[in-house]
């Protein structure tokens, strides 16, 4: 063990993501023992439409299906309306660096990697890994791309090559755009970088979450366009129950958080 993860360990608590209550070190996942049941379900939530779990589910939005056909691999379904938890390991994955909450996610995303090439026969040891580019506005904002972060660690547990291979040019976010809008903005925001890829290249393409597609399908597109022969999307998390309304979440967001706020303040106070 090196000694900065030794005084880490001495001065620093560590605490569950969920609940915030504080746990120990040993722990393979950063929840406290009662959360980590409910975590592990999130990992086996079955499609609504389909009734399949999440590693051979083939219901994939449109624009995903042109990519490379059912190879897409995801971690848990996501609703961004409901499910209070995975709001929070968002959270702490796009807004605040944390190296064990990102190992943690890149660790859970190539479990269902590997289970989705064994299933359909694929070598990925053929393949490097890349991924789609944070804004630059949200990069100078937060600090860190949590694409780039989970693409690095994931290529390192498979022993894979990392490849840099778009920049983010675009100047709006896809959250709260329409389908249509998702798909005209993704394509004007992501340019390749000229000779980041060969031509026979296969590729894991990194992204944390998907909703329309729109954005996986704008870079594999260039990706192919430029010699690449495979494209697989990775995602942690694929919305589940899609345009449920922008306005409609942050009230259910909202009322999550509060009530989270609300029980560690009654938690707290009553420890005293």
């Amino acid at each position: 063990m090196k000694l900065i993860e030794i005084l880490k360990r001495m001065f620093v608590e560590r605490y569950c993501l969920l609940c915030g209550e504080a746990i120990s070190y040993d722990l393979d996942e950063p929840f406290c023992v009662d959360c980590i049941d409910s975590w592990r379900e999130f990992l086996k939530v079955k499609c609504r439409k389909c009734g399949r779990e999440r590693d051979f589910c083939t219901c994939l939005p449109s624009k995903a299906k042109k990519i490379n056909h059912a190879m897409v691999s995801w971690s848990v379904f996501y609703d961004a309306s409901t499910n209070g938890d995975i709001n929070l390991v968002f959270s702490y994955l796009k807004r605040k660096y944390d190296r064990e909450v990102i190992d943690h996610c890149a660790e859970v995303m190539k479990r269902s990697l590997l289970t989705m090439c064994k299933a359909r026969n694929v070598d990925y040891s053929e393949y490097a890994v890349t991924y789609t580019p944070r804004r630059n506005s949200s990069v100078i904002k937060y600090g860190f791309d949590q694409s780039e972060k989970l693409a690095k660690s994931i290529a390192k547990k498979l022993g894979l090559k990392f490849l840099k291979t778009f920049k983010n040019v675009g100047k709006k976010e896809q959250k709260g755009l329409n389908k249509n809008e998702r798909a005209k903005n993704a394509q004007e925001s992501y340019k390749l970088i000229e000779g980041s890829i060969k031509g026979g290249e296969k590729l894991f393409l990194v992204d944390d979450v998907m909703t329309s597609g729109a954005t996986m399908y704008a870079c594999a597109f260039q990706l192919y366009k430029n010699g690449a022969t495979s494209v697989v999307p990775v995602v942690f998390a694929r919305d589940n129950y899609r345009e449920k309304g922008v306005k409609k979440n942050v009230k259910r967001n909202t009322k999550y958080y509060f009530t989270r706020a609300v029980k560690g303040f009654m938690r707290n106070g009553s420890q005293r």
